[in-house]
């Protein structure tokens, strides 16, 4: 009986020290993914040769069009064929106005050459502007059929 006991007590001290360190070490902080602000953003497929169309409809949104001048240097970023595929590359911080107001429309793209040049536009900036944009791409996708 002495034996068991004595058993008995070696076992919650363990149990006890076992607690202790999982109650000390065991909790890691875990990231929140939302505890940072991430912006919201949408996207839109397009094929290289269709770069300015593609510009041209997202430029609906906007008060006046995006510039030529813009377009032709994404494009001229995105034709590269240096540029790494699957890579979402910055291209560049374009000044827009969108309902009466001066903003920063953010523009990155992902390229894929395995069938052509295919390129995956990500746009992102003020909320208001994101879902304009996305709206209006939505809705072309729509008259497609897609």
């Amino acid at each position: 009986m002495k034996h068991l006991f004595g058993f008995l007590l070696f076992l919650v001290t363990l149990a006890g020290g076992v607690a202790i360190t999982a109650g000390t070490f065991g909790e890691e902080p875990v990231a929140d993914a939302y505890e940072d602000d991430i912006p919201l953003a949408t996207s839109i497929d397009a094929e290289l040769e269709d770069v300015p169309e593609t510009f041209k409809l997202i430029s609906e949104v906007f008060d006046e069009p995006i510039s030529a001048k813009d377009v032709k240097r994404i494009y001229l970023l995105v034709s590269n064929p240096d540029l790494d595929e699957a890579t979402v590359h910055p291209l560049g911080e374009l000044e827009v106005t969108y309902d009466g107001q001066p903003t920063t429309l953010i523009v990155e793209a992902e390229v894929d050459r395995e069938d052509g040049t295919y390129i995956v536009f990500y746009f992102s900036g003020d909320e208001e502007m994101v879902f304009a944009i996305d709206d209006r791409i939505t809705a072309y996708y729509e008259e497609l059929g897609i």
